[in-house]
């Protein structure tokens, strides 16, 4: 696991499944203490990289790695490891250091596919990116657009005049297949987009090469790293009002826990024609794609209703 401390990572799910989980973070005793409780708690087993001779109850001062700088160290150190080798990547970093933690991780991913056999691959695909979707969400999001309420009708109109078409747009064109959700959200910044998009491009070239992938989209959730954004935060507190589910941290990493797992079982889940319909297989985007607006087109309506639930 690169990025073992984060939030939406399955670390703590497959501690208590049983499983042996190579941890790899940032060398903060804040993190590590953290893992190790979590570890010592579970059936399972946590190998984590620190200084030979390190006394165990002394691993989390001593325990982590900086990925931009120890990339062949850490190679190395993965490629002994035994058995089946799942390289899961759940690290991020805020602003343009996202980007280079990514290309640190691709990289790594890269030459340990290259050094040993028998090497998967695993990431979590963001919902708030642009995405292909099947006719049937396509037909749902019609549906509910056309069944609208007389009263959302009528409230709807007028916003959409004055806003230019900005606000409460229809989300695709009736029969679109595939449809187009566009989901990504400005506050996010590029930084984040392109460290996501740099993830979804090595999943479609790893499995179009027959590497085993597990790359699931992922619910909106109320991480910190996204409630730390007072609009973002707003925003999800609204958003339930135009058909978009948030999860909570603690219920969306065992469910992404339990898809990895499964994928892993299933040499990845079904392969499919085109790489858009590998993406949108067990897709949880949490009523995103079905919504019947586009969700920018609402984001800020959200983010006024939510307003003081996220203050509250």
């Amino acid at each position: 696991m690169l990025g073992a401390g984060a939030e939406m990572g399955p670390l703590p799910a497959l501690l208590r499944w049983g499983a042996r989980v190579a941890a790899v973070d940032l060398g903060r005793p804040e993190i590590w203490q953290r893992l190790v409780t979590q570890a010592r708690a579970g059936a399972g087993t946590m190998v984590v990289p620190h200084p030979a001779g390190t006394p165990e109850d002394e691993t989390a001062q001593h325990a982590g790695v900086d990925l931009l700088a120890d990339v062949p160290e850490v190679v190395e150190w993965l490629a002994a490891e035994p058995g089946e080798l799942v390289v899961g990547n759940y690290a991020y970093a805020d602003g343009a250091m996202n980007v280079r933690v990514s290309v640190a991780v691709d990289e790594l991913s890269r030459r340990l596919l290259a050094a040993r056999d028998g090497v998967a691959l695993a990431f979590l695909a963001t919902p708030t990116d642009v995405f292909a979707v099947p006719v049937d969400a396509v037909a749902e999001s019609t549906r509910r657009y056309e069944g609208r309420s007389a009263r959302a009708r009528w409230l709807g109109r007028p916003m959409r005049t004055v806003s230019g078409g900005r606000l409460l747009r229809r989300q695709y064109v009736p029969g679109t297949d595939p449809g187009v959700n566009d989901s990504l959200v400005p506050q996010q910044g590029p930084n984040y987009a392109l460290a996501k998009r740099l993830q979804r491009w090595r999943a479609v070239v790893a499995r179009d090469a027959g590497t085993t992938v597990s790359m699931n989209v992922a619910p909106p959730t109320r991480t910190r790293s996204v409630v730390k954004n007072r609009a973002l935060a707003a925003a999800y507190a609204g958003a339930h009002r135009f058909g978009v589910e948030v999860f909570e941290p603690e219920t969306a990493n065992v469910l992404m826990a339990a898809l990895l797992v499964h994928d892993l079982h299933a040499d990845g889940g079904p392969r499919h024609e085109h790489p858009w319909q590998d993406e949108a297989y067990a897709a949880v985007p949490g009523g995103l794609w079905r919504s019947p607006y586009a969700p920018r087109s609402a984001l800020g309506l959200a983010a006024v209703l939510g307003y003081g639930a996220a203050r509250g």
